[in-house]
């Protein structure tokens, strides 16, 4: 698949930004770019998990499958 080419105008403090970034990381702008959205990406989905988790940790119903399932598990370590 050839990738699809995007157009991206930074102003003048975004342009100095990359510029170092990919000086630092020793890459090209582009590179730079699609590393940054890779990253934006994958904290995107650790905040949704987290978001996620944290709204099992206030669910009543979850909290009591969690009670049976340790309960049932601790029956089974007696054996």
């Amino acid at each position: 698949m050839t990738p699809k080419t995007i157009s991206f105008r930074p102003d003048p403090a975004t342009r100095r930004e990359l510029d170092a970034l990919a000086e630092m990381r020793d890459i090209t702008a582009s590179d730079a770019i699609r590393q940054a959205i890779h990253e934006v990406y994958v904290a995107e989905q650790y905040r949704r998990a987290a978001a996620e988790v944290a709204e099992w940790r206030e669910d009543p119903e979850y909290q009591a499958e969690v009670a049976a399932v340790a309960e049932e598990m601790s029956e089974l370590r007696a054996w």
